[in-house]
């Protein structure tokens, strides 16, 4: 029953973030036993398959996923070193996508290219250094 009803709304929660995270690059996952990631030709594979880059952009969007799911309480996104993998068009993609949710999102980091790019496209922020 909870697959019946949680996986398909689940499902679609991912695959909009994916979507948003990667810019419209992938727009559908399916998790079932595993992750199958939809690309652009249409063709479905399994998410191992593909670039550490995407893997990691498509964890990313299952811990967001999994958080809107568990609680509709705001928590805050705590992400330590999430972006190491990322090149910058993905990095400033999710950080676009983060700056547009509703949840304080709290960036550990030790480069200064979220920081560069947060300037760069103008979003709002409050840095620390320590």
């Amino acid at each position: 029953e909870m697959k019946k009803n949680i996986t398909p709304k689940f499902n679609q929660s991912l695959s909009k973030n994916i979507e948003k995270i990667s810019n419209g690059k992938y727009k559908n996952i399916i998790i079932n036993d595993n992750i199958t990631v939809e690309l652009e030709d249409g063709r479905y594979v399994p998410a191992e398959i593909l670039s550490i880059g995407t893997i990691e952009q498509i964890y990313l969007s299952l811990r967001l996923a999994i958080m809107n799911e568990i609680t509709k309480e705001k928590l805050p996104v705590m992400l330590d070193e999430a972006f190491a993998y990322y090149d910058d068009k993905r990095l400033e993609a999710a950080l676009e996508f983060l700056s547009k949710i509703d949840n304080q999102v709290i960036l550990f980091t030790c480069t200064d290219r979220e920081k560069s790019l947060l300037d760069k496209n103008n979003i709002k922020y409050n840095y620390i250094s320590l």
